[in-house]
């Protein structure tokens, strides 16, 4: 046929193909997501980490003052037109800290967890795909981090880091890095005894890439629920830290450090602390919600 070229024939049928895979994959993808959504108190959550994200944005924009600046003509000023949330000791507004102290405990939630969830997984998928020896040697380090209680192992590994936001995000990655490491590992147990990784190894297939391409996509559904859940878990132990004057130092805002400031003028201004301890028990409880609904969406066992 006049203008044809060759393998047109066959460019129209596998078009077709990818387009009909990739149609379940949609479906799939928005049916989890529908899922998440009637999960029970889900909007909440969701709309409680959207304000969250919006606020930590844009801070520069939404703060009515700078969250550093000292008045101490107005320090202690109950809430009012001029400061909503009122002053502190010094005289800086409690809305304008409060909001600039929502970027850095999202940033310690999201990271710390990011860095647990990357290195837990390098380390159980070694140890349960290599086994012997290798096992043996990560699993008992593991266990050794998870002897020791976790904020008290914050508060050393703080220590020994320094005060400041990345001591705080190494320390939080380290204590949540067992969890990952055995969440994963009890993964790559069960599935590379499938028929499907026999199958590929009976095939040719090296060792790492059954590990990349069959078990590491088949074991994500567990550790995406268990990251959404440990990032409520992380900003409370951010917050913990904070307050002890291992986390963030002052005078850069964190809701941690604020509520430390604050508990020495509970009876006279109570409203330094009632603000940022009610951001830190919303956002926790928000985001625990929002857990709890992926859970629900991602477990097959719960899907009825």
């Amino acid at each position: 046929m006049a203008g044809s070229t060759p393998g047109s024939g066959f460019a129209e049928p596998a078009a077709t193909l990818a387009r009909a895979d990739a149609a379940p994959v949609r479906d799939r993808r928005w049916e989890v997501v529908r899922r998440a959504a009637r999960a029970r108190l889900a909007p909440f959550g969701a709309a409680v980490l959207l304000l969250a994200l919006v606020a930590a944005l844009g801070a520069p924009l939404l703060a009515p003052y700078d969250p550093v600046k000292q008045d101490l003509g107005h320090a202690l000023a109950p809430p009012g037109r001029a400061h909503l949330l009122g002053t502190d000791s010094i005289g800086r507004d409690v809305l304008s800290r409060m909001i600039w102290g929502t970027r850095v405990s999202l940033v310690a939630g999201f990271v710390s967890v990011a860095i647990a969830a990357a290195t837990g997984c390098v380390l159980g998928i070694l140890a349960g795909y290599a086994g012997g020896r290798v096992d043996g040697l990560v699993m008992r380090l593991m266990d050794a981090v998870l002897s020791f209680p976790p904020l008290v192992l914050a508060l050393a590994l703080g220590a020994v880091l320094g005060a400041g936001l990345t001591g705080v995000l190494i320390a939080l990655g380290v204590v949540y890095t067992p969890t990952f490491a055995r969440l994963m590992r009890g993964q790559v147990l069960a599935i590379k005894a499938r028929e499907y990784v026999d199958a590929s190894r009976a095939l040719g297939a090296s060792g790492w890439r059954v590990a990349c391409r069959h078990v590491l996509p088949n074991a994500t559904a567990p550790i995406v629920v268990q990251a959404s859940l440990s990032v409520a878990f992380a900003i409370l132990a951010e917050a913990s830290l904070s307050f002890l004057g291992l986390g963030i130092q002052p005078p850069a805002a964190s809701w941690g450090s604020m509520i430390n400031a604050g508990r020495g003028y509970l009876q006279q201004a109570p409203w330094i602390v009632f603000g940022p301890g009610a951001a830190l028990f919303v956002t926790v409880v928000g985001l625990n919600f929002v857990g709890d609904a992926i859970r629900d969406a991602l477990d097959p066992r719960l899907r009825t």
